[in-house]
């Protein structure tokens, strides 16, 4: 069976001291699985005291077998000698000592117990409840001992869960581990002036959740300033579509505000040419698969097109979609350059195509940017991937580079008076290349246009 991992729960470690409270039989047994499981990956020796341990399907479930291959103790009333080793504080001091004692010695990293309170109707008070654990305490501060103990709600009165909440410092409720407020330190509680002590552990409370609710609101306004004044486009979208969080380049990009946002479904914003496509990207990352790379094309509140790319991804829970988060880069511009490219390339096909001779547009660096196509077919290479910003030598024979760039250096600083070289090909043979300018329109001001020519 597939073992449940419970991210609070998992954050046990010897030492702690913790209260389970719960309202079903069934959340306690759900409880001892995850600690159990626990036991088993920390090697923690796992000791379980119960009034009734056939009631937990958890336990019960177990054979003997599997009892010793884990190590699952049980101790119970129906045990002959229950009695004498819990008669007492000091006697169940004393066996929890021997237990841990043992459990060291077999190899164990600490002892859990995990500890089924049998329902009772009141305590004398704070002082007794505090005190029946004291002998423990140098058990907890070497970190030998856990001691998990389950309290069910409806089977103890307020005034008894409340010394329960008062000496417990974790409880674990609806299956979270929790840090508790309202624990008060043994050395305190054991004090006659207890109601005195206790409101100043308010006191200080109070002070130090207004303290972490000031330092909590100061980190998320740094990582909201930090996210806002992004430029990326950020945004986190709840399972049923909706915008949890937008920054601020998103909103000025896609010209909404944060209200109008709020009120927007992610797919308010997709252009229809690519609705399909992310409507099967949304669904494959609540399920928590991965869509890699993400390209996708917004709509702006004008209905401008917005191309964005980047990547998104959903927290999961307990096997359940949270919300996504997803950080686009706006790409809109280099699609807008890479469109006029091809309409650069289009013309110059048109026009150079008309010559016989292989033609190629260069930077003044030699790196190629348009090549017709006898050009294309100097080099088997060019002909197979292109020749867009490959340089201009990739079209010859291997040594030819120094020459090239000699040449285009003379021709830029004397014109006319340079206006070429000599090169050998990829087939052995000299080709003459002649420089000129590309003068094809604006876009193409301060590129060199060379002509090569096959020497017979």
């Amino acid at each position: 069976m597939k073992t449940v991992h419970h991210e609070d729960i998992d954050n046990l470690a010897p030492g702690d001291h913790v209260a389970i409270l719960y309202r079903e039989t069934a959340d306690f047994e759900k409880v001892t699985r995850a600690i159990l499981d626990q036991c088993t990956r920390n090697r923690w020796c796992p000791l379980y005291i119960s009034r009734l341990p056939q009631e937990n399907a958890t336990i019960a479930q177990k054979g003997e077998a599997d009892r010793t291959e884990q190590g699952v103790k049980v101790i119970s009333p129906q045990n002959p000698d229950f009695h004498e080793k819990f008669s007492s504080a000091k006697n169940a001091q004393a066996y929890i000592r021997r237990q841990v004692k043992s459990a060291r010695e077999a190899g164990y990293s600490a002892v859990c117990i995990i500890r089924e309170a049998a329902p009772i109707g009141a305590r004398r008070s704070s002082q007794k409840l505090v005190g029946d654990m004291a002998g423990l305490d140098s058990l907890f501060d070497e970190k030998s001992l856990l001691m998990i103990c389950g309290y069910r709600m409806d089977q103890f009165p307020p005034h008894v869960l409340q010394d329960v909440m008062r000496t417990h410092p974790r409880i674990i409720l609806d299956m979270k581990l929790i840090e508790n407020l309202f624990y008060i330190p043994a050395s305190d509680a054991m004090r006659y002036n207890l109601p005195s002590i206790e409101m100043q552990h308010w006191l200080d409370t109070l002070r130090k959740l207004s303290s972490t609710r000031d330092t909590l609101a100061e980190t998320e306004d740094r990582f909201k300033d930090i996210l806002d004044n992004a430029n990326d486009l950020i945004q986190s979208v709840s399972p049923e579509g909706k915008f949890l969080y937008v920054n601020r380049a998103w909103r000025e990009t896609l010209e909404y505000t944060a209200d109008e946002a709020s009120a927007l479904n992610i797919f308010d914003i997709i252009d229809p040419s690519c609705m399909d496509h992310c409507q099967a990207m949304f669904s494959c990352v609540m399920s928590g698969g991965d869509a890699g790379r993400v390209e996708a094309t917004f709509l702006s509140k004008s209905g401008k097109k917005v191309y964005v790319e980047g990547n998104v991804n959903c927290r999961i829970v307990d096997g359940k979609p949270q919300y996504t988060r997803a950080i686009f880069r706006d790409v809109t511009a280099l699609k807008k350059e890479e469109r006029a490219r091809r309409e650069r390339e289009q013309v110059l096909d048109a026009v150079l195509n008309l010559t016989p001779n292989a033609t190629v547009v260069t930077t003044p660096e030699g790196i190629m940017l348009y090549a017709n196509k006898p050009a294309r077919s100097l080099s088997p290479m060019t002909g197979r991937e292109g020749v867009h910003g490959k340089p201009l030598w990739a079209l010859l024979a291997p040594g030819g580079e120094e020459d090239i760039k000699q040449s285009i250096a003379m021709y830029l600083e004397g014109g006319t008076s340079a206006s070429g070289c000599r090169v050998q090909g990829c087939d052995g043979k000299e080709w003459h290349i002649e420089w000129s300018q590309a003068g094809f329109g604006r876009q193409t001001a301060g590129y060199i246009m060379a002509i090569i020519r096959r020497i017979e």
